[in-house]
């Protein structure tokens, strides 16, 4: 892993989180809704150069997204004292993520999805290598978990629409063959990919 990259990358997610940019799909917002919290954490292999994101896809166990990809995270619980603790929490209940291994740089704006979760995504990176890493899977929360390269997110990318009734959505993809990116977790990685572009 090269520390140097890995730091430069560190120090443009904390950027890209400060960035006054909107969505580029606007969602509406609900009278009242349950608040969430997801962990977008990045990470680095031993041998390559590259950011990677976590991703999970979801068991049909669940109430809600079945078999959806998605970020480690969840609804907020009472001794929550933050979204972050959140977020944190989330991703060690479900993937076994070590808080102790996650540097957290900020977050991106709230976004609501249709079930009515107003979600905070936390931006974070892994201290050791992917490799170090020992992930431990809650059987009825995630099917699986995966590293994405953020080379393969730009070049899997494409707008789509949604029909609902007689109305038609624009909605962000990311076809990471076998796996299908969509939803709000496909809408917060492209914000936050539209953030670093905005960098540079």
């Amino acid at each position: 892993m090269n520390r140097a990259v890995k730091n430069e990358f560190r120090t443009r997610l904390a950027s890209a989180s400060r960035l006054e940019l909107p969505y580029s799909v606007p969602r509406p917002a609900a009278a009242e809704g349950v608040p969430a919290s997801v962990l977008i954490v990045w990470g680095f292999s031993v041998s390559g150069e590259e950011p990677q994101v976590l991703l999970t896809r979801r068991t049909e166990k669940v109430e809600t997204h079945k078999g959806q990809m998605a970020f480690p995270g969840g609804g907020r619980d009472p001794e929550d004292d933050s979204v972050v603790a959140t977020a944190i929490r989330e991703a060690q209940e479900e993937v076994g993520l070590d808080p102790a291994h996650v540097d957290v740089l900020g977050t991106l704006p709230e976004m609501w999805t249709i079930t009515n979760y107003l979600v905070t995504p936390v931006v974070a990176v892994l201290r050791p290598t992917i490799e170090e890493l020992s992930l431990v899977l809650n059987e009825h929360e995630i099917d699986e978990s995966l590293w994405v390269p953020l080379s393969s997110l730009k070049a899997s990318y494409r707008r789509e629409h949604l029909a609902r009734g007689s109305i038609r959505y624009p909605i962000d993809v990311f076809l990471e063959e076998p796996y299908r990116v969509w939803g709000v977790t496909g809408s917060l990685l492209k914000n936050l990919l539209e953030r670093l572009e905005r960098l540079g």
